[in-house]
């Protein structure tokens, strides 16, 4: 049986930057990156494809929690460090650090 599960990092798009801290500038689009441990992630494809008015809700389940990481490099850090941690522990993590890229806003973003 297979674990079925990895470290995902998700990359969306906002327009505005807390530049300082508590205080929100709009700018250009930008991206940003949060990371993720979760299993099933054909499930995005599949409300991408078949639920799209969906895909929302399921990005906040999964990658709502996640720290805002304002580079891919430092997402990718933290990714590392969060699979090295799970696999210290004991836990099989099949599919390792992957990438999912989209054009799509998170829900709450500014």
């Amino acid at each position: 049986m297979s674990a079925d599960n990895g470290v995902y990092i998700l990359r969306t798009v906002r327009n505005r930057k807390e530049e300082p801290k508590g205080c929100w500038v709009q700018t250009p689009q930008h991206y940003v990156w949060r990371i993720a441990h979760t299993q099933a992630i054909d499930n995005f494809e599949w409300y991408q494809e078949n639920e799209p008015y969906n895909l929302g809700a399921y990005m906040k389940e999964i990658w709502g929690t996640s720290p805002v990481y304002m580079s891919q490099e430092a997402a990718v850090l933290a990714a590392n460090k969060l699979l090295n941690e799970l696999l210290r522990g004991g836990l099989t993590v099949e599919y390792g650090v992957e990438h999912i890229q989209t054009g799509l806003k998170m829900y709450g973003d500014m």
